[in-house]
């Protein structure tokens, strides 16, 4: 059983039943994780079920690297239909929750039904506990962790659970891990929230094995070399992804400014929320020298720092380092240049369990209604949603969460709020397939496109590459992707095929468990397939090759392709990326007068197409390629909803 405990969970909370049932039925197609989760997922849920039906399933999954020694082994897969688009979910957090939930002796839980009254699993021993959560319900992710320490005094206790906005339903909440690690997009914490199920809880101790652990510890070493001699890892050691990125981002521009007014933010702004100048004590929240616990085993520590507000009304508030999403999120989208402000919505966002990306898209929309006129303060609660008006968007936060009064139109997400106030206001409503779409989108061709075509809708972190960020030469880029095209910024060329491959490649990251900036996406001297299949075969002792496990990633891709083929019907029209990117050009910066272009898209959706091996017409999967990834019963399933090229 190398590198996996060899059981799942299935709890049904209706019937307070759980049994289980062996991990190696899936392993050999699906791998572990997110690979795992979404095929039960597709095999399990019935299409008419709504996302916030008891039928909905919440799978767990920690692939076979979680909790062994390899760097960065920390992150669990979560897995639901989605809130937003009513198609496939899965999203990922770090911390030590996915280890612990390995070493209480589960690789994969299948949650199903509603709960009575609110609950909480405790997971131990092989076991799973369904215990009652009443005295939880209501309360922030922070006040709960405190209550259930107290109350079993046990050592090593992992949580994943929801606040208030989870409870409330609210489309943007998520589900978090150890205090400010998110499982963002797709709605989570709504459907965990659906099921009265408040947390799960997990602990035990280091027990994985690898099955050949002589070849399993030299191919570790090797890769932490890899590691430690990365100078993006020192980067982001020393200054997290919010000093290791902001500023390139907005020389590139694609910083979303005043909602997507412009992808190029005042300088001046930037250096006011900067890392230097924090570090510097220059402004209203500083780096201090304290340290907040990493993730586990983890030798990058992006959010090892902690910030504290110096002054204003937020004085004396701590807490480890926000994101470089969280900066420009609610800096640039909203145009907020004061770091402590930005620290206390990162702190609501953590405690109440909202999604910092789908939170700040809406919240920048209405702004953008607010200063077109399009809303007033009668329809805001008499709020005044001027750009940078940092009061009003931590109040609007709140509101969001406890779905109070202009906050409940705002839960709803942005396209369902845009078409209550229409006006107009779908226009400047930036979601893709329904989901809120964080990212501006006109400059980097290939970051654009990986955005849009995300299965899940909108999110970066499925298949958004980062090779236009940095200098990469032709020769290199066709060396690791095929693709002589990939560091070209504006090339539309080539950038089909590089999110194709970076697609399957990161099913493959999240289905082993393992956390995506230790890998070519942070960094091109990072780990890529190659390290990944040594890792995987000394971990389970079944050889795999770089390509059979890529093959694999994209075995697990076309799964949750079909998922929404068959649930929602997705066609390429849902492929192509919101009006405003078109028809308005960057305003400012490098690439002043840039905007995408329909008809290269258009051939950039067919070279995806192509690599995919898809219908250019409709985005649907034909029977050659489901076959050749040995995916028979997926084509059936397709065939019986007439859903075929």
């Amino acid at each position: 059983m190398g590198g996996y405990t060899g059981q799942i969970a299935r709890i049904d909370l209706t019937k307070k039943e759980v049994g289980f049932e062996p991990t190696m039925n899936y392993t050999q197609r699906f791998l572990g994780g997110r690979g795992i989760n979404s095929w039960i997922l597709f095999n399990e849920m019935d299409p008419e079920v709504a996302p916030l039906d008891p039928g909905n399933l919440l799978v767990f999954g920690a692939g076979p690297l979680v909790g062994t020694s390899v760097p960065s082994s920390c992150f669990i897969s979560i897995g639901a239909k989605n809130v937003f688009t009513g198609g496939i979910n899965f999203s990922h957090a770090g911390g030590h929750f996915a280890p612990a939930m390995k070493w209480a002796g589960f690789d994969h839980l299948v949650i199903s039904g509603k709960a009575e009254k609110p609950v909480y699993l405790y997971l131990h021993d092989g076991k799973v506990e369904i215990l009652d959560a009443s005295h939880l319900w209501g309360k922030t992710v922070f006040e709960y962790q405190e209550i259930i320490g107290n109350e079993l005094k046990k050592e090593g206790l992992q949580f994943a659970g929801i606040g208030p906005a989870g409870e409330n339903l609210v489309k943007g909440s998520i589900i978090i891990t150890d205090k400010t690690r998110a499982a963002g997009g797709g709605g989570l914490g709504a459907v965990m929230g659906s099921k009265n199920l408040k947390v799960v809880l997990a602990r035990g101790t280091p027990n994985i094995v690898a099955a050949k652990p002589k070849e399993f510890k030299d191919e570790v070493n090797r890769v932490l070399g890899k590691i430690d001699r990365s100078e993006y890892v020192k980067s982001m050691k020393e200054k997290g992804s919010l000093g290791s990125y902001m500023l390139t981002m907005n020389d590139l521009c694609v910083l979303p400014v005043r909602n997507v007014q412009d992808d190029h933010w005042d300088p001046a702004k930037l250096e006011r929320i900067e890392y230097q100048t924090q570090v510097e004590g220059k402004t209203t929240a500083v780096k201090t020298n304290e340290r907040f616990e990493s993730c586990y085993n983890c030798p990058i520590q992006c959010g090892f720092n902690v910030y504290e507000a110096k002054s204003g009304p937020y004085a004396g508030l701590k807490l480890n380092a926000y994101e470089a999403n969280t900066a420009y999120t609610f800096g640039t989208r909203c145009d907020i240049d004061d770091p402590a402000a930005i620290l206390k919505i990162f702190e609501q966002i953590s405690t109440l369990g909202l999604d910092n990306d789908t939170i700040g898209v809406v919240i920048s929309w209405a702004q953008d209604c607010f200063d077109r006129g399009i809303l007033t303060r009668d329809d805001t609660d008499g709020l005044d949603l001027s750009w940078g008006n940092s009061e009003a968007v931590v109040e609007l936060v709140r509101k969001i969460a406890y779905r109070e009064g202009f906050g409940d139109l705002l839960a709803r997400g942005v396209k369902e709020a845009s078409e209550v106030i229409g006006k107009g206001s779908d226009y400047i409503a930036i979601h893709c397939k329904g989901q809120d779409n964080l990212d501006a989108l006109r400059a980097l061709k290939g970051w654009a496109f990986g955005n849009v075509v995300s299965l899940r809708g909108g999110r970066h972190l499925d298949g958004a590459p980062t090779t236009e960020f940095a200098d990469l030469s032709p020769e290199l880029g066709e060396e690791l992707y095929g693709v002589a095209t990939a560091g070209d910024p504006t090339t539309y060329e080539g950038k089909g095929k590089l999110v194709s491959w970076t697609s399957a490649f990161k099913a493959v990251v999240d289905s082993l468990g393992v956390c995506y900036y230790t890998s070519l996406w942070g960094s091109f001297d990072l780990l890529g397939p190659e390290d990944y299949a040594k890792l995987v075969s000394a971990a389970t002792g079944q050889d795999i090759s770089a390509d059979a496990l890529l093959e694999m990633g994209r075995r697990i891709y076309n799964v949750e392709k079909a998922f929404n083929t068959i649930h929602r019907g997705f066609t390429r029209q849902d492929d192509m990326p919101p009006k405003i990117f078109m028809e308005e050009p960057i305003k400012s910066g490098k690439f002043k007068g840039e905007k995408l272009e329909e008809a290269k898209w258009n051939k950039m959706l067919d070279e995806f197409y192509e690599c995919n091996e898809w219908d250019k017409q409709t985005s649907w999967q034909a029977r050659e390629i489901l076959e050749k990834l040995d995916l028979h019963e997926v084509f059936g399933r397709l065939v019986d909803c007439g859903r075929v090229p």
